[in-house]
């Protein structure tokens, strides 16, 4: 007996002849090709994603470049009424002590003309001093 073998033939009119061998060779081809295409559109769709998220990042990015911005300047504004609210104080408390020293002066002055007209009063007349307690001292 002549050794058998299992031959698929197709004789097509343009002289292409499909045998099972060629026939598997290209299926596998095609399977092979449609993997690496779906490997192909899996990269693709991974590098688009990565490529959004970069582009979220970025826009993050500038939106909190303008955050800080905003920052740095109500921080700078905040620190000219802080200074503002020192030399007010300052100035304030500057003025009470002058005012306060005016104040003192002017007593001290009231109380030796007083004392002054007490003394003159206590010599020429019979007029008696009333002794009451009092804080201040003679300069």
């Amino acid at each position: 007996m002549p050794p058998t073998s299992s031959t698929i033939a197709v004789t097509n009119s343009t002289g292409i002849t499909l045998t099972l061998e060629s026939t598997g060779i290209l299926l596998g081809i095609l399977v092979s090709a449609s993997v690496l295409g779906a490997m192909a559109v899996q990269l693709i769709t991974k590098m688009n994603k990565i490529s959004s998220s970069i582009a979220q990042i970025e826009e993050a990015m500038k939106e909190h470049a303008r955050d800080a911005e905003k920052i740095r300047q109500l921080e700078k504004t905040l620190d000219l009424h802080i200074q503002e609210y020192v030399n007010r104080k300052d100035v304030i408390q500057m003025v009470l002590g002058q005012l306060d020293q005016k104040i003192n002066h002017k007593f001290k002055r009231l109380l030796f003309y007083t004392r002054d007209v007490q003394r003159f009063l206590q010599k020429d007349t019979n007029f008696s001093i009333r002794e009451y307690e009092e804080n201040t001292q003679e300069e």
